[in-house]
């Protein structure tokens, strides 16, 4: 198994910049919360990534068997427990650029299998925070 591992660094009063590989996803909060709005809450941002996860896999499927992916769109949604700070009940839908059949289906599917925030959430992982001395 690889390790990944992120760095995010404090860059205003409530914003934080991520970075892996080079790349940078920022997050805020809103006003109400105390933030600026300056960019997506980190939770929202999180059913981005899988759409984005999501969306990719499909593609890929897409593009080894021939089906035409080009101008899909992926749904994510999901309900925020604000007073137990989680979310619950993902809902993903997909919209595919022309109808499937069933043959086509099953590889959209398959492809949405690869997700690999799809299967993060569903195992449930383990999580453990630290501070460092």
């Amino acid at each position: 198994m690889k390790t990944r591992k992120s760095f995010s660094v404090n860059v205003g009063p409530t914003i934080f910049a991520g970075d892996i590989r080079g790349h940078k996803i920022f997050g805020d909060v809103g006003p109400e919360y105390g933030g600026h709005d300056v960019a997506m809450m980190p939770s929202e941002g999180m059913l981005v990534v899988f759409g984005n996860c999501l969306g990719m896999e499909i593609a890929l499927a897409c593009r080894n068997k021939g089906i035409p992916y080009e101008g899909m769109t992926v749904e994510v949604e999901a309900d925020f427990e604000e007073q137990h700070h989680w979310m619950d009940n993902f809902r993903l839908i997909v919209h595919m650029p022309e109808a499937l059949d069933e043959r086509t289906r099953r590889t959209v599917l398959a492809g949405a299998g690869l997700c690999t925030v799809h299967n993060t959430l569903k195992r449930g992982p383990k999580v453990e925070v630290s501070i460092a001395e």
